[in-house]
């Protein structure tokens, strides 16, 4: 799979190097074309240097030239990742987050998930629980769990991340991994957002728009 990174960093963002060695590279999106774009499973997208006024215009610019968008800022904030999502990345992380982060976040993403920080998701859950009618809960669909997995699924609906839930069980993060998985499978979720939300009964029409 080949994933573009626009950084004015270039090749001296090291941990998107690691991750992604074999990726293509530039330093604007202006230099962005349909030949360097062909097959690639993920953009992203460095924005870190631009202006706030301009953030939001250049991400809705960049998603529709494909490629699903995972939006890297130096210093993510929870009004940037609203913002980012709403103009319809997929993605929002750190731009130095550790490469096997960046390995995880593509595999949801480029799988049709949402990903962003778990405490910027800690915040998206409890705006959503104010703002968004409580349906029935959904026990039926919890009943097919195993204990270890419901115990996996609480810790997702509380915002911990992999790293935090592998700690709080004793297990490794493959493990962790391994369980949402099929977590996913049997609740009918996309990913960790649409699972958090389900979780604390809120409806999941779109993690996206």
């Amino acid at each position: 799979m080949t994933r573009v990174i626009v950084s004015p960093l270039g090749d001296a963002h090291q941990r998107s190097a690691q991750a992604f060695a074999d990726a293509q590279r530039c330093r604007d999106a202006s230099e962005l074309s349909a030949t360097l774009l062909e097959g690639a499973s993920s953009l992203w997208l460095d924005l870190t240097s631009t202006a706030e006024a301009d953030k939001t215009a250049l991400t809705q610019r960049v998603v529709q030239l494909g490629p699903p968008v995972i939006v890297m800022q130096a210093m993510p904030s929870e009004a940037d990742a609203f913002a980012a999502l709403k103009a319809g990345a997929q993605g929002y992380c750190h731009l130095h987050a550790a490469p096997e982060q960046l390995l995880e976040i593509a595999l949801v993403v480029e799988h049709g998930g949402l990903w962003m920080p778990p405490e910027i998701m800690q915040r998206f859950l409890a705006v959503s629980a104010r703002v968004l009618p409580t349906p029935e809960p959904l026990i039926p669909a919890l009943d097919n769990l195993t204990a270890r997995e419901l115990m996996v699924a609480e810790r997702v609906a509380h915002g911990a991340s992999n790293r935090e839930i592998a700690h709080s069980l004793d297990i490794s993060e493959r493990t962790v991994k391994s369980h949402l998985t099929v977590i996913f499978d049997k609740l009918g979720v996309r990913d960790r957002v649409q699972l958090a939300l389900a979780m604390n009964n809120i409806p999941t029409y779109s993690t996206v728009n």
